[in-house]
């Protein structure tokens, strides 16, 4: 008997077609990258703890003007102290990112420039995208956060 038939005999002796087969292993693989993609953006959500500098976002909402995104940003943390690092907005063909230096305790807006990318702001209403300001501590280490944002 040749091998492909041997298994296709086992097959249908305990009933299982290869599709559920494939179905259930999706489903699975699906459910693992699902629980990976909860534990990683909740280790993103964590806040900071005292000392650390961090941004924040004020608002819910970032809108489009001209060649960019514009981001409402505030620093936390110690006051004389400034938040230091990339702002990147996320959700596009590729990330695009912009540096910043804002003062403790100061809110700004940061230019996020888009690129030929603009255009898609054009025909969506109201966009959702995520957005991710990695901070550079005093002791030299990287804090993210991160918030998904309604483009307007």
């Amino acid at each position: 008997m040749y091998p492909m038939a041997h298994t296709a005999i086992a097959n249908q002796s305990t009933g299982r077609s290869s599709r559920a087969r494939r179905l259930r292993f999706t489903a699975g693989a699906l459910l693992a990258t699902a629980l990976v993609a909860l534990g990683a953006s909740s280790a993103v959500a964590k806040a900071p703890t005292p000392g650390q500098m961090s941004i924040a976002f004020p608002t819910r909402t970032a809108s489009v003007a001209g060649p960019g995104a514009l981001v409402s940003v505030k620093c936390t943390g110690t006051a004389d102290l400034e938040c230091a690092g990339t702002l990147t907005v996320e959700g596009l063909s590729e990330d695009h990112s912009v540096s910043y230096a804002v003062s403790g305790g100061e809110e700004r807006s940061l230019v996020v420039p888009l690129g030929s990318e603009r255009r898609f702001f054009s025909g969506i209403a109201s966009p959702k995208m995520r957005v991710v300001a990695e901070t550079m501590q005093p002791t030299g280490t990287l804090l993210r956060t991160a918030r998904v944002l309604r483009f307007n």
